[in-house]
């Protein structure tokens, strides 16, 4: 009866013992759960737009349907052969629009108004930034230009966002780390294993940081955020 008394007695030490381990290691990683900082890593990278896309409209009005429909016909040609000879290629240049309308209207000044949209599409981007602001030459060869400052303006394009995402995020993870390495070195602590880690989606903002859309620049920032818990330890 004694020596079963001490068997029992055996096996309840042992189960306190492990349950006090197992207690124990649940307790300190419930408080490691507990101490983490959060951090965020910015990178940043000067990035060229490598594809434009450029619209020129024109509008035209009159009372006489033959005239009009030569005067558009023209200035299609006009608007055409501007732009190779400002060395585009005839593949790069789109009529997208051209259209004749009747007014029905009493107070209307013409009978009809024809509308014209040229578009470009090209990777050479420096000649589109440059002939852009030559535009003023098409009056000069009898085009009525027309369209807002939405229409008028090229637009430009970063393609290449996935050859310089790795990079960029690499970039941002160890921006995250060294604040983290910074925080902890203040606290008297150290920087433990990641808990949770958010990663930004890369924007693009125009190279001069104004808040305008970066499709009207050249030249922009891609950039990005990432977002990261360390634990603190």
């Amino acid at each position: 009866m004694k020596d079963n008394r001490t068997i029992s007695s055996l096996i309840l030490g042992i189960c306190f013992v492990v349950g006090m381990f197992v207690f124990g290691n649940a307790y300190r990683t419930a408080q490691r759960s507990n101490q983490y900082v959060s951090v965020k890593g910015l990178a940043e990278r000067e990035v060229k737009a490598d594809q434009g896309s450029w619209i020129i409209s024109s509008g035209n009005a009159g009372n006489d349907l033959a005239f009009l429909k030569s005067s558009v016909n023209t200035q299609t040609e006009e608007i055409k052969s501007w732009l190779k000879l400002k060395g585009f290629s005839p593949e790069e240049i789109k009529v997208e629009e051209l259209s004749l309308s009747q007014n029905i209207y009493g107070q209307a000044q013409a009978r009809y108004t024809a509308n014209l949209q040229v578009s470009i599409s090209t990777d050479k981007v420096d000649l589109l930034d440059k002939v852009s602001g030559e535009v003023n030459e098409l009056i000069e060869r009898g085009v009525n230009l027309t369209g807002d400052r939405w229409l008028t303006r090229p637009r430009f394009f970063f393609t290449r966002i996935n050859e310089i995402k790795p990079d960029l995020l690499a970039e941002s993870t160890k921006a995250a780390l060294r604040s983290a390495e910074e925080f902890a070195a203040n606290s008297g602590a150290r920087v433990g294993d990641i808990k949770i880690a958010r990663q930004g989606i890369i924007s693009l903002i125009p190279s001069n940081r104004v808040s305008e859309s970066e499709e009207f620049y050249l030249n922009k920032i891609a950039r990005v955020v990432s977002s990261i818990d360390y634990y603190i330890e």
